[in-house]
């Protein structure tokens, strides 16, 4: 750990402190809600690990939890007026088990064989994220259905509610499906909540499960999103897409108890991912000043977010995300098998 800590907090050419300042920087300007840069610096993270460090990937990981914390812990303040708690405490559980099983796989997996499944994670997340764009290429007809199908439900939704804010709001955050972590609580973040209680319980009268969101598919659901995230966000910090696609598609929440669950949800996480990277060694108090010198950087990154969205287009960051995210998970695929 002292070697890595020394190599973290020096300048170049033998530090990489200006490489951790950047990656910082990017990571809060995805919480500040830029589409794709929290998944492309848990990319960069991942990437920049150093490999000459026995551990290095560990210690570059379990670096990030602080930072997070420091932000989702604001983002669960800003966002506590409007969540389902049911769906937190139905996740909590079994991504608390998937997390102990990725610090086991963490503490006994060589290097090599880390940096093998972190990259077999990325290029999960990158099929995530592009499956539909793939399929929708390959098939347009179920392309056209889809888009029916969702003009329908906006439509529903419009009737509803007696005006069509609600459903330009649901189309875009049913887009927005597959952002990383930590973007989409930050799509208020500096406006604050708008909705009391009585208004999310009326949102989600109007939101009606389908058939195949039963009791036993819910909780299934929960389990395998759970162990396979909890292990996920162990070992690379990225279960964001996978629980976007499980409150939006199988727990159907409306878009402002969307933004609060899932930002509650990851400040129980991120703060219960402290203690444990304390015990499994990757994470000491040495560490801890870097980190918040790192996570004030955060912080000015959300707030330089807005700005930055105004001046430029969402396809130019999500065709960075995909980019990165893409050639991180070859790259430490390539470096797990040679």
């Amino acid at each position: 750990m002292d070697e890595y800590i020394s190599q973290a907090v020096s300048l170049p050419p033998d530090g990489q402190l200006h490489i951790l300042v950047g990656i910082a920087l990017i990571l809060g300007l995805g919480k500040g809600g830029v589409p794709g840069l929290a998944t492309v610096a848990t990319a960069a993270t991942v990437l920049t690990a150093p490999s000459d460090i026995s551990g290095g990937l560990g210690y570059a990981v379990a670096l990030q939890v602080p930072i997070l914390s420091m932000i989702d812990v604001y983002a669960a303040w800003l966002h506590s007026t409007a969540l389902d708690w049911p769906t937190v405490w139905l996740l909590l559980p079994t991504t608390f088990l998937g997390m102990g099983i990725g610090q086991l796989i963490d503490r006994r997996m060589s290097d090599r064989g880390a940096r093998l499944m972190v990259g077999c994670i990325l290029l999960g997340i990158l099929a995530l994220r592009t499956w539909k764009d793939v399929v929708s290429a390959i098939c347009p007809s179920w392309a056209l259905q889809q888009e029916s199908t969702t003009e329908r439900k906006e439509r529903k939704v419009a009737e509803g509610k007696g005006s069509d804010d609600e459903s330009d709001i649901d189309s875009t955050i049913e887009k927005e499906a597959f952002l990383d972590n930590g973007e989409m609580e930050a799509l208020d973040i500096e406006h604050g909540d708008k909705q009391s209680n009585q208004e999310h319980a009326e949102a989600q009268q109007q939101r009606k499960p389908s058939p195949s969101s039963s009791r036993a598919s819910t909780f299934g659901w929960a389990c395998v999103v759970g162990l396979i995230g909890g292990a996920a966000t162990m070992l690379t910090n990225s279960m964001g897409p996978i629980l976007n696609v499980y409150l939006l598609s199988v727990r159907e929440l409306s878009p402002q108890a969307y933004i609060g669950t899932r930002a509650m949800f990851f400040c129980f996480i991120n703060l219960g991912k402290l203690p444990m990277r304390f015990i499994g060694g990757t994470l000491g108090w040495p560490m801890i000043p870097a980190a918040a010198g790192l996570g004030l950087v955060s912080i000015l990154g959300v707030f330089l977010a807005k700005p930055i969205m105004m001046g430029m287009k969402e396809s130019t960051f999500v065709t960075l995300e995909l980019a990165v995210v893409a050639f991180a998970g070859l790259r430490m695929c390539y470096m797990g098998l040679n």
